[in-house]
């Protein structure tokens, strides 16, 4: 008795029956299934590298604007004291450990302005301030030296997952405080120098200090 052909049969134009077994044919999907698992699993970690790229990118950027907002404006802090709501005097450089007001900053300042800048015209002096609250920073800026009642300022979001934020001040005795100024009574003088400390709540740390 001829034993059956365990073979699937495929029958040429020349007449010759071409064909391949079952287990080649299990074989060569088996081998396939393993192509596209690994071809797969490259291109879904590709995919997750990209966004944890990403992710990092954004977070680094917007530390880096922040940072880098506060520098360019503390560069142009000048000595020019302020009049609140109630018409008292606010120091050129105000710094606090602790916020009572709904605009209260961690640091306050006076920046200069410029006449006939060939791209943005003429700006008046502003007062700036960073505060920090339940896990944001902001900037915030008065549209007008003297605060008159009812006038709010801008709020800005700066920097966003932000666990600790801290501004401390350079004495003339080389202490550093965080608070300024010492004396109440010294309204125009500006700290020999500053720094920042942020932590984020992904765990960064990030410390930037200036000097004047």
């Amino acid at each position: 008795m001829q034993k059956k052909s365990n073979r699937i049969a495929l029958r040429s134009s020349s007449g010759k029956t071409l064909g391949f077994t079952l287990i080649e044919l299990m074989v060569a999907i088996f081998i396939f299934a393993i192509i596209s698992i690994m071809s797969y699993r490259i291109i879904s970690s590709l995919v997750t590298t990209k966004q944890v790229v990403t992710q990092a990118q954004d977070k680094w950027g917007g530390i880096a604007r922040a940072v880098n907002k506060i520098s360019t404006l503390w560069s142009k802090a000048i000595p020019l004291a302020v009049r609140d709501e109630n018409g008292m005097l606010v120091p050129a450089v105000l710094g606090k450990n602790k916020l009572s007001g709904n605009f209260d900053a961690q640091i306050e300042f006076t920046t200069a302005g410029f006449i006939g800048d060939p791209e943005y015209g003429s700006v008046p002096p502003r007062r700036i301030g960073f505060r920090y609250l339940n896990g944001k920073l902001y900037m915030i800026t008065w549209l007008y030296m003297n605060r008159a009642l009812g006038n709010q300022p801008q709020v800005e979001l700066l920097l966003d997952n932000v666990d600790k934020f801290t501004v401390e001040f350079l004495y003339p005795d080389k202490v550093w405080r965080d608070t300024w100024p010492l004396d109440i009574g010294n309204f125009v003088v500006i700290p020999p120098g500053f720094r920042i400390y942020i932590k984020m709540k992904s765990k960064e740390e990030i410390t930037r200090q200036w000097a004047n």
